[in-house]
């Protein structure tokens, strides 16, 4: 596995002398921001973490590395895997928000986009050929999505894991007639002429939280202290996303995405919650719809999903901090 070191040196104004060593899963996903701002501005070291980012292609391939301890941390949309092995009592769990669909933002994070010279008010009657994630979210929820046009997956010739770079020609040439696109390159897709926004995340399943934190073994049983520096790290990172476009951020995402500026500006940053608390809701819905298909044989509960004790602890460091 390629393992990519982040020097957090600078900056460490936590008493700890020895860092205590963690690896975060990483994609080039916007969504990921808060962890790439806190490697970038020493806010893991400071908080006594020596943090090991490692590049992964799928989310749900790092599943049993959380479970076996060979990862600490995995920043994603849900995975029926969790959702599994959490229902058989497995130490993995939802500790953070890492994006919602805002319906009040006007910003679109996540949608199906159609191919040049379909027009999106008739596009429903044309569209033949998708591109997809096969992650179960992403299937989850391009199926929303397909649903407010009144189609299913089954009516459409399916194509799924395509490239990024690879599906913009091919909606270019006509091999697509829609895709599923996120940021960054969903500005990709649309600054090209490659594609036209079609149906948002935003609008299928508004205000619903669809990424989350999640901890492995690790830091939920063996060094749960190491879990609480983590996510004061991640909520002190979260206010500095919140800040927006600022032209430290922008550089930083730039960097950690190989973007250049321009393109992280325009492009739409995910709806995260300051607080970082997640609402069940949408992993609730999710979890339930894996359940119909059977990808998730047997229902966890929300105690065996969401351990809220880390975000608690940071919320009690907030007030002692203000006092």
């Amino acid at each position: 596995m390629l393992l990519l070191s982040v020097a957090l040196g600078c900056g460490d104004t936590a008493p700890q002398t020895v860092r205590t060593r963690i690896k975060v899963v990483t994609q080039p996903y916007l969504a990921l921001a808060p962890i790439y701002i806190a490697a970038a501005e020493s806010l893991f070291a400071k908080h006594g973490l020596d943090v090991e980012l490692v590049p992964i292609t799928r989310p749900s391939d790092a599943v049993p590395l959380l479970l076996s301890g060979e990862l600490d941390v995995l920043s994603s949309t849900a995975q029926a895997g969790i959702f599994n092995a959490a229902a058989r009592g497995e130490p993995i769990r939802m500790v953070a928000d890492r994006g919602y669909y805002d319906t009040a933002s006007g910003c679109t994070h996540i949608a199906l986009v159609v191919r040049p010279g379909l027009d999106t008010l008739h596009a429903a009657q044309k569209v033949k050929r998708l591109a997809y994630s096969r992650e179960a979210n992403m299937t989850y929820i391009t199926v929303r999505m397909l649903a407010r046009a009144g189609l299913t997956m089954e009516q459409l010739e399916t194509t799924t894991d395509v490239p990024h770079l690879a599906e913009i020609d091919a909606l270019k040439n006509g091999k697509f007639d829609v895709a599923l696109s996120g940021e960054p390159f969903l500005s990709h897709v649309v600054a090209t002429g490659a594609g036209t926004v079609w149906i948002r995340a935003e609008d299928a399943a508004p205000n619903e939280t669809y990424g989350y934190v999640f901890f492995g073994r690790n830091l939920l049983e063996r060094d749960r202290e190491a879990g609480r520096r983590f996510m004061l790290a991640y909520r002190e990172a979260m206010g500095r996303y919140l800040e927006g476009k600022t032209e430290r951020n922008v550089a930083i995402l730039a960097a950690a995405l190989g973007e250049e500026p321009a393109v992280v500006r325009r492009a739409c940053w995910a709806a995260m919650r300051a607080d970082s608390r997640i609402d069940t809701t949408g992993m609730l819905r999710f979890q339930q719809w894996a359940h119909e298909r059977g990808l998730v044989p047997t229902l966890a509960t929300v105690a065996q999903l969401w351990d809220s004790t880390f975000i608690a602890h940071a919320d009690s460091v907030a007030r002692r901090a203000v006092h």
